[in-house]
């Protein structure tokens, strides 16, 4: 509304100045003065030559001024424009653009001038442009594997459902998926070249994974790894991955399981721990817990040592969680899981070496124990002891699974015990009858 108003204002003066220029225009044509009356008298009366030329450089002046002033007044009004010059959005739109650009760049200006820290925002920039780039890295990468090899990339789920099936094997190749890992595309090339040797087998599947949970069950720290199950009894490759006949023939060599279950059933029968035979072989138990997560690791790497220690020293293992008998009787500290235990001559021998590693279990298997005082090992129990703690361990799991069984049990216990009160009590009472009786009789 101010605009449309100057803008009027502007034709009000404009169309002044346009009565100004006809007004000057009608005068240089037309007098613009009243006729002159002229004096009927003799000495009044003058040539009229003389009143014309003053009257025509009145006018010539007046025109000559009014020109002046309609020049001034134009120059005036063109410079006021230029200095103050506003449009409405049907002029031109030329120099609205300008000014818009004009004030953009002033308001850019300010932004700028006000953005705090420009050098921690372009900082945080960087980070961001470095991060996106690591995450486009580890995708090509996951993209590369994928893509030069053919062996399955699985998950858990389908590694569990693998095992299942207890007439197949599986080998899983561990890789990083997470940082960069180039030893494991060479390490996973390698056993491609065997792939198609191994699953000729017919019994024998090959997968990979980059899961940390799985990696994690199975004892594998480092990458890359391999891990090979045997009707569902893992065992740690610790070799090289530089060729592959040799992880071809480590396969073939670890085909079957070299480390025994023990439970309280048959731990003395099978390792003779307490009176062994003349030049029995020596046996290393691992007592471990299959319900900690990070115990239970320790099972492949151990079998692992089993096959290193194959036709040297027999290997067993024992489930605590199972077998409390034999932990009982060998007072295993379930804190301290995984525990190892080598039976020699009528004794044992506790591994306390901070590092459980392939290496370190077989050193001290053929020979390390020696540097150490062992301990008479426990009279193992008797077989009317077995049995009595056998039933009561069923009658426990019975319990325990059946809460009508428990209920009858307590109630019966109950019973039992008040017809035996009952019975105690009829036979004191009996008893002070007869006594008083004697008393009258006498």
């Amino acid at each position: 509304m101010a605009i449309v108003r100057q803008k009027d204002k502007r034709r009000n003066s404009g169309g002044q100045l346009a009565l100004l220029v006809s007004a000057a225009e009608s005068c240089e044509t037309v007098p613009c003065r009243k006729p002159i009356p002229i004096s009927r008298s003799a000495n009044s009366i003058r040539p009229k030559n003389a009143g014309g030329t003053a009257s025509s450089s009145r006018l010539l002046l007046l025109s000559f001024a009014l020109s002046l002033l309609l020049t001034f007044l134009r120059l005036a009004d063109a410079r006021k424009n230029n200095h103050h010059y506003k449009v409405t959005a049907a002029e031109d739109p030329v120099v609205v653009h300008h000014e818009k650009t004009a004030a953009s760049h002033k308001q850019s200006t300010a932004k700028s001038a006000a953005s705090p820290a420009p050098e921690a925002k372009g900082q945080r920039n960087a980070q961001r442009q470095q991060h996106q780039q690591q995450h486009n890295k580890q995708q090509q990468q996951q993209q590369q594997i994928d893509s030069e090899f053919s062996i399955e990339d699985v998950d858990e789920e389908q590694i569990d459902e693998i095992l299942r099936d207890t007439a197949k094997n599986l080998v899983v190749f561990f890789y990083d998926g997470r940082a960069k890992c180039p030893q494991c595309g060479t390490a996973l090339s390698e056993v491609e070249e065997i792939d198609d040797d191994i699953e000729a087998t017919g019994y024998i599947e090959v997968v990979k994974t980059d899961d940390r949970r799985v990696a994690r069950e199975c004892g594998v720290s480092t990458f890359p790894a391999l891990v090979y199950f045997r009707r569902n009894k893992p065992i740690l490759y610790d070799g090289d991955f530089g060729d592959s006949t040799i992880v071809l023939r480590w396969l073939r060599a670890h085909d079957e399981v070299a480390t025994w279950d023990l439970t309280d059933d048959n731990f003395e029968w099978r390792t003779d721990s307490h009176s062994p035979d003349e030049g029995a072989l020596d046996w290393l138990v691992m007592f471990y817990d299959s319900e900690e997560l990070d115990c239970n690791a320790f099972v492949a790497m151990f079998e692992t040592v089993a096959h290193k220690l194959r036709g040297l020293v027999h290997t067993g293992k024992v489930d605590s969680s199972v077998s409390d008998d034999v932990t009982e009787r060998f007072r295993i500290d379930e804190s301290q899981c995984p525990t190892f235990l080598l039976f020699h001559r009528g004794k044992f021998f506790r591994y306390n070496e901070p590092a459980k590693d392939v290496r370190s279990l077989t050193a001290f298997a053929l020979h390390k124990y020696k540097e150490q005082r062992g301990h008479r090992v426990p009279e193992p129990p008797t077989a009317l002891e077995h049995f009595y703690e056998h039933v009561k361990e069923r009658m426990g799991d019975a319990i325990e699974d059946n809460q009508t069984l428990t209920a009858i049990c307590v109630g019966g216990a109950i019973v039992i015990i008040g017809i035996f009160l009952l019975i105690k009590a009829y036979r004191i009472r009996k008893d002070q009858q007869m006594v008083a009786n004697g008393k009258k009789g006498s």
